[in-house]
């Protein structure tokens, strides 16, 4: 029986290569599908709070003048909507459409002692347009909804009302977005993107299907939800009235949008929502107010990136007004985000140059949904993948893994398909740097004799280099593939074990060339780790194992995206940003890739260089994740890997040059 078995893992090897192929061939359509899904819309939309201008515009001496001489300077820089927000009697207050009073200013107002037992909310309209207008809006909050006592009262023939509430009380309620803010805004030529909040408690399906009917007549199509949960939200299972607001949404065409660099993502914002929408949904990168004053170079990068490198097609733009004790006055910073805008180096012609176009942002439209069958292709071909990789360790396995992995991630498809795709993405992810780094070993080791010694030579290094990214770029194909889908676009699922990507490679790398590249025989392994565990311990050796952790330490808090860059790091990205139009990743092109080629170099004659490859793997595995960011776009990633290749292969000459001079010195000068 073992016998035969043996016979055919003998001979599965070849069909696994060949199920490998296939595999790339039912990536490819879906890997089309996706760039055809990223190129559907360029429009870019430029938003600003105009919560946050009428905020600014409280500390100047014109308010309103204010406000309308920065409308038309922000229409002529390129900003065509405006945010506006569920009202308050704050905002309506900032905005001079109300007056509101205390108990004791309205009893300083009219002369009359306040009454005791009564801490209400006076308001008087400065208007009769605003009373008309928002009198209804403030009675069907404070009365029909809250079931709060809400009475007329006048002075000096200007009506208001009386509402039963404490003042500040009052002010946490929100209302309906002010609809002489909207007309002022939209006759200035603006668009209109609303932000609805879940306060508005108790919630009422009836009360926000009218909300949404008045912003679908202004012609307002997209929703961004405020705070940090969708609009009907709830903690409890039951009622969960976010589904409700998904379907009130499509009932009126309207999308929202997906906020980029939030701590959390928004409660209730999940997948399951965004399909009832019918993914119509963009991202949306926020420019927070404590931003706005970095230099307009800092600015427009940040803009020009989110566009270009994340797949964002709303840019929102907040601001403060802060005290400048330099200067004296109170600073909005108005003319500085202007300033980032415009102008030869600002965001909107780099924009532009890019291939996008300022106008209303519009979700991406989804193709190769009918493709998504080849996915299982493409999983029995990463199992094959996986069971090559283990095959260099334990070769009598590679049947049995390639039948337990087929079987097994199959089934978790079944179970789960989100899980599926993305244990397999994973696999591929480790598997395919892993299983090209070791075959450019063994592939060294079988032509140059490196146990009798060789001349070394650059070329050939550098063809094993060509080769065994070209066997890293299946990984990165199968990762692109099982991963075709809208969610992970609008970054509602994200690919999982980043950490484990980038440190499982060199592991595992480390670990052939310790125990494995020698023989792989079973007996054969076991003696080389039992020399290793039995092995003297000297000082030395501690210090470089520290050195060694501190450096995997340090290297692992740098993945991703929650590694922290220095200021001279921040100013070397935007010089190769702004030079080269995509950023290659330092790693690559000034470490991994110039230290493989050295390594190849070396290990033609030094059978100790092996180990070098174990901190190499680590530009290959860089590739696989580059792609493995699925918010950028698919040519931008390979721009990125190009770059990262072409670099490194210059930068090889470097390490290569350095290290014969090196050894040329130490042959001279070393004691005999």
């Amino acid at each position: 029986m073992l016998q035969q078995y043996g016979k055919v893992n003998d001979r599965v090897r070849k069909w696994l290569w060949i199920l490998v192929v296939l595999g790339l061939i039912a990536s490819t359509p879906l890997v089309y599908k996706r760039v055809q899904t990223e190129r559907s819309t360029k429009n870019v939309e430029i938003v600003f709070d105009y919560r946050d201008l009428l905020e600014a515009s409280a500390y100047r001496p014109n308010p309103e003048s204010y406000v309308q001489e920065w409308l038309k300077t922000m229409k002529e820089n390129g900003i065509g909507s405006m945010a506006v927000y569920e009202s308050s009697l704050e905002e309506l207050k900032n905005s001079r459409r109300i007056q509101v009073f205390t108990p004791q200013e309205y009893s300083l107002l009219t002369g009359k002692p306040p009454v005791p037992g009564e801490n209400y909310t006076y308001l008087l309209f400065t208007s009769t347009e605003a009373r008309d207008k928002l009198q209804p809006v403030i009675e069907r909050t404070y009365r029909d909804r809250l079931k709060v006592t809400v009475s007329t009262w006048t002075h000096n023939n200007r009506t208001g009302l009386v509402i039963g509430l404490p003042y500040e009380e009052a002010n946490t309620k929100p209302m309906e977005p002010d609809p002489m803010t909207m007309d002022m805004l939209q006759k200035e030529g603006f668009r209109i993107v609303a932000r609805l909040s879940n306060r508005v408690q108790p919630y009422t399906e009836a009360e926000l299907d009218d909300w949404l009917n008045k912003l679908s007549d202004r012609g307002v199509k997209r929703i961004v939800f405020d705070g940090n949960a969708v609009t009907g939200f709830d903690e409890s299972p039951k009622p969960n009235n976010a589904p409700k607001m998904a379907a009130l949404l499509k009932k009126y065409n309207m999308g929202t949008a997906t906020i980029e660099r939030l701590k959390a993502q928004q409660k209730g914002f999940t997948a399951s929502f965004a399909d009832k929408l019918d993914y119509n949904v963009v991202r949306l990168f926020p420019l927070f107010d404590t931003e706005v004053n970095l230099k307009p170079d800092q600015i427009a990068d940040k803009l020009v990136l989110a566009v270009k490198d994340r797949n964002m097609r709303m840019l929102f733009l907040n601001t403060k007004a802060a005290k400048d004790l330099d200067k004296g006055y109170m600073n909005d910073y108005l003319d500085n985000i202007m300033n980032s805008l415009t102008g030869p180096d600002g965001a909107i012609p780099r924009i532009e140059k890019a291939g996008y176009q300022l106008g209303e942002a519009h979700a991406f439209v989804v193709y190769g949904e009918s493709l998504q069958p080849l996915k299982l292709a493409v999983l029995v071909a990463g199992a094959a993948l996986i069971a090559l990789t283990i095959g260099l360790f334990f070769p009598a396995l590679v049947t049995a893994a390639f039948v337990i992995g087929t079987i097994g991630v199959l089934g978790l498809y079944v179970l789960s398909s989100s899980v599926g795709l993305q244990a397999m993405a994973f696999g591929a992810g480790v598997c395919a740097p892993t299983l090209s780094t070791i075959l450019a070993i063994r592939y060294i080791r079988s032509r140059s004799g490196v146990a009798a010694g060789s001349n070394p030579h650059w070329g050939r290094a550098l063809l094993v280099f060509a080769a065994t990214s070209v066997l890293t770029l299946v990984g990165v194909v199968y990762v692109v593939a099982l991963l075709s889908h809208i969610n992970y676009y609008l970054v509602l699922e994200q690919f999982r074990g980043v950490a484990l990507l980038h440190l499982l490679p060199m592991a595992f790398v480390g670990v052939y060339a310790l125990l494995f590249a020698e023989s792989n025989r079973l007996s054969d392994v076991v003696a080389r780790l039992r020399t290793i565990l039995l092995a003297k311990i000297t000082v030395l050796w501690i210090v470089l194992a520290a050195v060694f952790g501190a450096a995997v330490y340090y290297y692992l808090t740098r993945t991703g995206n929650e590694g922290q860059a220095s200021e001279l790091e921040k100013v070397w990205r935007a010089f190769l940003e702004n030079g080269l139009g995509v950023r290659p990743r330092n790693k690559e092109f000034l470490f991994a890739h110039p230290l493989f080629i050295l390594a190849a170099y070396m290990f033609m004659k030094y059978r100790n260089a092996i180990y070098l490859f174990a901190g190499a793997v680590m530009g290959q595995l860089s590739m696989v994740d580059t792609f493995a960011h699925l918010h950028t776009p698919l040519h931008i990633s390979f721009i990125r890997v190009g770059y990262g290749i072409v670099f490194g292969i210059v930068i090889s000459l470097v390490y290569v040059a350095v290290w014969e001079l090196l050894a040329r010195g130490w042959r001279r000068w070393a004691p005999k």
